[in-house]
C-alpha cells in the first residue's frame, strides 16, 4: 500500500526508524557499536564464503549472522557463568552458551582438519600471540576450509591513538611467547585507550600505575595488538610469505569500525595469492 507523500511528511522520524528496524530485522537492542551496514555485509561474506559445519570463537551475544543451513558451534574459554563474570559489558544482555570450552589461541580440543570454516569477528586483537591463533584456526580446519575474521581498524576505534603492531612484534611474540611484552601492552592500553565517559579513566601515575596493575591481575581481556588496513594486510602477507601458513586471500573489505578478511586453506604447493592485495607481487 502506497502512502501519500503528505500523509508520510507527518509520520514521526523514530516511527520511521522503528519501521524500518522492524522490515529489515534490526532490533532496537542491537550493539550499537555494529552499524546495520556491517551486519548486512558480515551476513553477505557468510554467505557467499561459508559451507558445511564449523565453529565461531568468542561471540558472546554477538553471533556471526549466517545463512540457516550451516552448523556452527561456539567456542570460548568460559561458560555462560564465567562469561558473565568477566565481562562487565554483556551483564544486560543474553550471551550463546559455549559448545566447546577452549582456549582460542591453541584451539587443543578441537581435531585436526576437522571444520570447514572457522568465524572470529573481533577477537584476534585479543589474543596476547596472534600468529599461534592463525596457525590454530589452520591446523583446524579442512583443505579449502575458511577462515572468517573481523578485525577493528583501530583508525575508527577507540584504539585510535595507538600504533599499530609491526609484524616483527607479532614474530617475537610467537617465537619467545607474550610475557615479555604482557605489560607494555597493557601500559599502552591503559595510557591511550582506556576511558571512562569518554575522559582518561587516570590523573596522575600512581592512579596510572594501580591501573595497569588492576587490569593484569584480573587478567583483563584488552586488546593486546591494534591494526588499520595496511597493518592487516601486512599480517597476512607475513604469515603467508615467512610463516609459509597455507592461506589464500578470498576477500578483504573494510565496512563501519571493522576489516573482514576471508582467507581460504589451500594445498601446499599452491602460492599464497594476498600479496596482490596489497600491490606488492613482483611478478
Amino acid at each position: 500500500m502506497r502512502i501519500s507523500y503528505r500523509l508520510r511528511k507527518y509520520i514521526p522520524l523514530k516511527w520511521k526508524v522503528a519501521l524500518l528496524r522492524t522490515l529489515f530485522g534490526f532490533l532496537p537492542d542491537s550493539d550499537k557499536k555494529i552499524s546495520e551496514v556491517v551486519k548486512h555485509n558480515r551476513l553477505v561474506m557468510a554467505t557467499r564464503y561459508l559451507r558445511g559445519q564449523g565453529i565461531e570463537i568468542g561471540a558472546l551475544g554477538r553471533p556471526c549472522p549466517v545463512p540457516p543451513d550451516l552448523i556452527v558451534k561456539q567456542v570460548d574459554r568460559f561458560d555462560d557463568n564465567g562469561l558473565y563474570e568477566n565481562f562487565d559489558k554483556i551483564r544486560d544482555r543474553k550471551v550463546i552458551c559455549p559448545d566447546i570450552i577452549d582456549d582460542a589461541e591453541t584451539l587443543s580440543k578441537v581435531p585436526d582438519q576437522s571444520q570447514d570454516f572457522v568465524i572470529a569477528n573481533h577477537v584476534i586483537e585479543h589474543m596476547p600471540n596472534p600468529i599461534l591463533f592463525i596457525e590454530s584456526c589452520t591446523r583446524v580446519l579442512r583443505s579449502s576450509g575458511i577462515l572468517y575474521l573481523a578485525i577493528p581498524d583501530k583508525e575508527k576505534t577507540f584504539d585510535r591513538d595507538r600504533e599499530v603492531t609491526d609484524f616483527d612484534h607479532l614474530m617475537r611474540d610467537y617465537r619467545d611467547g607474550p610475557a615479555s611484552s604482557r605489560l607494555a601492552h597493557y601500559e599502552d592500553f591503559v595510557r591511550h585507550a582506556d576511558t571512562h565517559n569518554g575522559r582518561q579513566s587516570w590523573s596522575n601515575d600512581e592512579e596510572f600505575r594501580a591501573q595497569v596493575k588492576h587490569l593484569m591481575e584480573n587478567d583483563y581481556s584488552i586488546h593486546f595488538h591494534v591494526w588499520d588496513m595496511p597493518s592487516i594486510i601486512k599480517l597476512f602477507i607475513g604469515v603467508c610469505d615467512k610463516m609459509k601458513f597455507p592461506l589464500v586471500t578470498e576477500a578483504l573489505i573494510s565496512t563501519g569500525n571493522e576489516v573482514i578478511i576471508v582467507l581460504r586453506k589451500r594445498q601446499e604447493s599452491r602460492r599464497c595469492v594476498i600479496r596482490r592485495m596489497a600491490g606488492t607481487d613482483s611478478d
